[in-house]
């Protein structure tokens, strides 16, 4: 298949050399950062175009940009017969209104350039305004996943919530961690095989029925004592409060 990439970011930087190593042929690149532009084509190896009304012959335009700004860019896609996809995860497929031929391609992943992604178990979430489209989506996921699903709109929505929750919370959660230990003159690694095995546990397991710590075992005087450590942090005591009672109030040990 050949493809037409729009942005430049982690998601194209990825998602490009998956394609590419798999046989499908990036055409072209456009990005609103020229450098990146530069970087991305030259990896690839295919053109740079510097307007959006200047698209070469190509049977997939994907849009890899911020949310935000999804509208804006596609506003300066001339109108025409290329299917054209997003790869966002909370935003809607009407986003492309009168277009006739749109949908999405949305990787559940978390990317980074530097860090490399198995693409062959990354989820990937597919919509289309047709069942033409749908195929020719499918086809696509297939070749560079073996998790493929077509999901609609309001239940990417959710599906992206609750990747915020599972990824991005988490991953704070361990920020917050590792600045507690450094703090006091610890190592994060100290907690890494605590991690791992958290991780473990639930390939297997439901989160819920692998919940540990003393707000599901309503052990009220550690609660109290953590709090009460955390009294110069207003914000951490807010968040470690919010959590252990929704722990306590929604897990049964």
């Amino acid at each position: 298949m050949k493809v037409t990439l729009i942005g430049s970011g982690n998601v194209s930087w990825h998602l490009s050399d998956i394609l590419q190593k798999n046989g499908h042929e990036i055409v072209e690149v456009w990005s609103r950062s020229e450098r990146n532009a530069r970087l991305l084509s030259s990896k690839l190896n295919c053109n740079i175009i510097s307007s959006l009304n200047d698209l070469e012959n190509t049977d997939l335009i994907i849009m890899s940009v911020k949310d935000d700004v999804i509208v804006e860019v596609l506003n300066k896609i001339k109108e025409s017969n290329f299917p054209i996809v997003h790869t966002s995860g909370s935003v809607g497929s009407d986003v492309f209104k009168n277009r006739e031929n749109f949908g999405v391609f949305y990787p559940i992943q978390s990317f980074n350039k530097n860090i490399v992604v198995n693409f062959n178990e990354t989820p990937i979430c597919i919509e289309a305004n047709n069942s033409e489209l749908e195929e020719k989506l499918i086809i696509l996921a297939k070749s560079i996943s073996k998790s493929v699903h077509l999901l609609n709109s309001k239940q990417r929505e959710q599906l992206h919530i609750a990747a915020v929750f599972s990824s991005n919370f988490t991953n704070h959660m361990m920020t917050i961690s590792e600045e507690i230990l450094n703090s006091n003159k610890m190592s994060f690694d100290l907690l890494k095989p605590l991690i791992k095995n958290t991780f473990e546990k639930i390939k297997n397991n439901h989160p819920k029925d692998v919940q540990t710590g003393p707000a599901i075992r309503k052990d009220y005087l550690i609660i109290e004592k953590h709090i009460e450590l955390l009294k110069k942090h207003d914000d951490l005591k807010a968040i470690y409060s919010t959590i252990s009672n929704h722990i306590n109030n929604n897990v049964n040990e």
